[in-house]
């Protein structure tokens, strides 16, 4: 790719990489903005982490920005408790972020930026696109995120500030056609200014030499139980078995003990191991299906990784998943326990789970680091920069 547009692009383009927070931390926002900084290496001379957030006393700063009252200086744990998420989101907290963006830009002196939210703004006469999953007024709709338990007030300062930012950005980019929706439709704007650029995988998932197809093995990976709906996984998985005895479901992520024939848990294997992370691709090429039917989904890199290791998953009607699975799986309702155990009969068969893990893997081939990262530099339109050697939007 790199030979197609230029070495001399490359060592003269400048792309920084905002977050609020460190986006060089394979931890943070589910491993997006490091891996997307990894992939823009690549692709540009220098990739630069850009940090929206207070290095220094951040902790301290949110308290303080939490007391409501003269009482909660005589119980500032509780107070913290009880307003963190709203001081979190408070107009007051993005302008300190955006402060020290802009220290940072002054710094680095980046040629565009890729803002990962809109809880701050970056600096004007920067060009940038900003970068999302899903917009505030949606998650405010769809789902009980606790970081969205804020007053009414500073939800519609918060909205605004996404607004401004979309409105000044060069494009606005979602990881999925559902957040792209929204922007159009919430937020107002054109609809040939949003760009669906999709995610990437942070676990290097590939199909192994030669697959078992000929008994069920599902997989779970799931950190928050409840939201990615594990114990109906659980349900489900436990009735098919009445019908497939040799069916076997392995769970990673935030589990409990679970003391049922057939299942597995493995527990929290954390991404910023080796060692874990060649345990859960050791999983994925044991598997014959991907089950992961959340309450809400913005857009699961997990199916992703999931279609890369040739498997076929079972996602969620509630969010943005469609945009990943595509014709490489099913969607269901995931109040509904029929919806599940039909899906996974469904995937039991060998012939539809093969079938189906072929489209996942061709699928996933347009789910990568790189592909995204030339998406946005294709949404960027910075000069000098052949968009024609660049990945088409999704």
């Amino acid at each position: 790719m790199l030979a197609e547009w230029g070495e001399d692009t490359k060592q003269e383009l400048a792309v920084g990489v905002a977050t609020a927070g460190d986006p060089s931390d394979p931890t943070s926002y589910s491993g997006v903005p490091a891996s997307l900084l990894s992939a823009l290496q690549e692709l540009v001379g220098e990739a630069q982490p850009l940090a929206a957030e207070l290095r220094v006393g951040g902790d301290v700063a949110t308290a303080l920005l939490a007391i409501r009252r003269f009482g909660d200086v005589l119980e500032p744990h509780a107070a913290l408790r009880r307003h963190r998420a709203d001081a979190l989101a408070s107009s007051r907290m993005a302008s300190l972020r955006s402060m020290a963006l802009r220290r940072a830009v002054r710094r680095r002196h980046p040629d565009a930026v890729i803002q990962i939210g809109c809880e701050y703004r970056t600096p004007d006469g920067v060009p940038y696109v900003t970068f999302e999953d899903s917009t505030v007024k949606q998650a405010r709709r769809t789902y009980a995120w606790a970081h969205l338990e804020i007053g009414e007030g500073t939800a519609e300062d918060w909205i605004g500030l996404q607004r401004r930012c979309y409105e000044r950005a060069r494009a606005c980019c979602a990881y999925n056609h559902w957040a792209a929706r929204s922007i159009v439709e919430d937020y107002g704007q054109p609809f040939e200014k949003v760009k669906v650029v999709g995610v990437g995988r942070n676990n290097p998932t590939s199909p192994p030499a030669g697959r078992d197809w000929s008994r069920p093995r599902f997989l779970f990976v799931g950190y928050d139980w409840s939201r990615k709906n594990g114990d109906r996984v659980v349900a489900a998985f436990s009735r098919l078995r009445e019908r497939i005895p040799a069916a076997e479901l392995a769970l990673v992520g935030g589990h409990p003990r679970i003391d049922v024939p057939g299942v597995t848990g493995h527990g929290r294997l954390s991404l910023d191991s080796a060692e874990n992370r060649e345990r859960i691709v050791n999983l994925f090429q044991q598997a014959t299906c991907f089950v992961m039917p959340s309450l809400h989904e913005p857009t699961g890199i997990v199916h992703a990784e999931a279609g890369a290791a040739g498997i076929a998953s079972i996602g969620t009607t509630c969010g943005g998943v469609s945009t990943v699975i595509g014709e490489g799986g099913r969607l269901v309702d995931p109040a509904s326990d029929d919806s599940i155990l039909e899906a996974m009969l469904e995937l039991s068969d060998p012939h539809v789970a093969e079938r189906l893990g072929a489209i996942a893997l061709e699928r996933s081939r347009l789910f990568t680091w790189e592909k995204v990262a030339e998406r946005l530099l294709r949404a960027l339109q910075l000069p000098g920069v052949d968009r024609r050697a660049l990945a088409d939007f999704l």
